[in-house]
């Protein structure tokens, strides 16, 4: 019963979300999404690293918040790759300088953790800001990014309270079950068929539905993976979430967590 609850309430969040993605995407100017790619990023690194209390000097805190909101900035406004490696190395050479200056409280763990971080969400993430500019026909395929995630975590979630029997990842993840992970790709797979087809006829694409199941499959399995990735990273925290922004959901970053590794799939497929 629990299960059901969480996971009508996750349905309903999910689709209440729904139109303010499609203003992001559609309707706002262009310099808003990768503000909202930053802002995301900001909040995922914020759950991580400040609500753990994992990272406990504000200062090295304010140079991740300040590093994950430019990374998607220098992609939208292709900033001259000298640039970039000023601002990495800027970032790089002060979270060093506060390990010299308090090096009990900035570990090598904190300086690493912060830096991955700081890092893995804006680059990723900036996969749905890259299709939208750079790719053909990029406001239709940068749906496939949402579709092929969010569609495989519902129904691998729904076919797993149904039908799950056998564990896919016991230790760090024991709810996950093997059948609920199969579900979630053919889910992921079909919906992004069913996409497929309504661009065909409904837009007139000329689709190729072996590469759109490729693409539904690989992307699928990176969402997986990045899903047990991050359970792995909530483990390590000791927390089964990282916040309760999102009913159902958790925190910023435990919704993003199965973008994380399935745009970049989806963006070179």
């Amino acid at each position: 019963m629990g299960g059901e609850l969480t996971l009508r309430t996750r349905v309903i969040v999910a689709l209440l979300l729904l139109p303010l993605l499609f203003a992001v995407l559609y309707f706002a100017p262009a310099w808003v999404l990768p503000l909202a790619i930053s802002l995301v990023s900001v909040l995922s690194v914020y759950e991580l690293l400040g609500v753990s209390r994992f990272v406990q000097k504000k200062r090295v805190l304010a140079y991740a918040f300040i590093f994950s909101a430019l990374v998607p900035q220098y992609d939208y406004w292709d900033i001259p790759g000298m640039y970039a490696a000023a601002g990495l190395l800027l970032f790089v050479a002060a979270l060093f300088a506060e390990g010299i200056a308090d090096p009990k409280t900035v570990t090598f763990d904190v300086i690493g953790c912060t830096f991955t971080f700081s890092l893995l969400f804006p680059v990723f993430l900036g996969s749905i800001s890259r299709i939208m500019t750079d790719a053909a026909f990029g406001e239709y395929i940068v749906l496939f990014i949402f579709i092929v995630p969010f569609m495989g975590d519902i129904f691998a979630m729904l076919i797993g309270l149904a039908f799950g029997r056998h564990k896919l990842a016991p230790v760090i993840s024991p709810k996950k079950s093997v059948e609920g992970a199969a579900g979630g790709l053919a889910a992921a797979m079909l919906f992004s068929a069913v996409y497929g087809f309504i661009l065909q006829f409904a837009f007139s694409f000329t689709v190729s539905y072996p590469r759109i199941l490729l693409t539904a499959l690989l992307g699928s399995l990176a969402a997986q993976f990045g899903d047990l990735a991050m359970s792995y990273v909530k483990r390590g925290f000791h927390v089964k979430d990282f916040g309760n922004i999102l009913p159902g959901h958790g925190g910023i970053f435990d919704r993003f967590d199965s973008l994380i590794f399935s745009a970049p799939v989806v963006e070179l497929a």
